[in-house]
């Protein structure tokens, strides 16, 4: 199975991890083009189109091997977020609830399981839990999950700024429902 994400390009923006890219030939050749559009489109004086390019460089260098990485990067001056996306294989011996985090000590309240509903991968499952670090500070993160018949696909997204997470949170749903099965699958 390979996954598809019809994402919205107005929103969001795929973080490639290996080169070459889509014409890009380097990991630069891509940040400088994406921190170029963006300081057009924008305005952006040199110092901000550098804090855009170090932070596409950053978010490129910082993806796990298996994610597939995409950033809310339209309006990076306003607003930033992470959606990691994974594909992997079934996890028969995982229960939805380790899979959704449910079970995360650092939880300071309790994490409800909701159905989620109207993605391309049909039916899945969401929690979105409060955790705290050792100095007392909270990151809310959700969790997506589909288990499919040989697969397991999840999406994390997190922040610790909660009120931007919660303003962002329509725009998360929407990339998870946007996640699918290329045609050939």
């Amino acid at each position: 199975m390979t996954l598809q994400v019809d994402f919205d390009p107005d929103l969001w923006v795929y973080v490639p991890d290996s080169w070459p890219w889509e014409g890009f030939a380097t990991l630069e050749q891509w940040r400088d083009t994406l921190a170029g559009a963006l300081a057009t489109a924008y305005g952006y004086d040199e110092a901000m189109r550098q804090w855009v390019a170090d932070t596409a460089e950053g978010l490129a260098r910082g993806a796990d091997e298996h994610e597939h990485r995409f950033a809310y990067f339209s309006r990076p001056h306003e607003a930033l977020g992470i959606a990691s996306i994974y594909e992997m294989p079934r996890f028969t011996d995982a229960t939805e609830e380790q899979m959704l985090g449910v079970q995360d000590a650092a939880t300071v309240r309790p994490v409800q399981i909701t159905s989620f509903e109207g993605g391309r991968l049909g039916p899945g499952l969401t929690s979105t839990r409060h955790v705290a670090d050792d100095s007392g500070a909270i990151t809310a993160i959700t969790h997506w999950l589909w288990r499919l018949d040989d697969r397991d696909v999840l999406m994390i997204a997190g922040d610790p700024d909660i009120a931007r997470f919660e303003g962002l949170r329509d725009d998360y749903d929407a990339l998870a429902r946007a996640i699918g099965t290329a045609p050939h699958d």
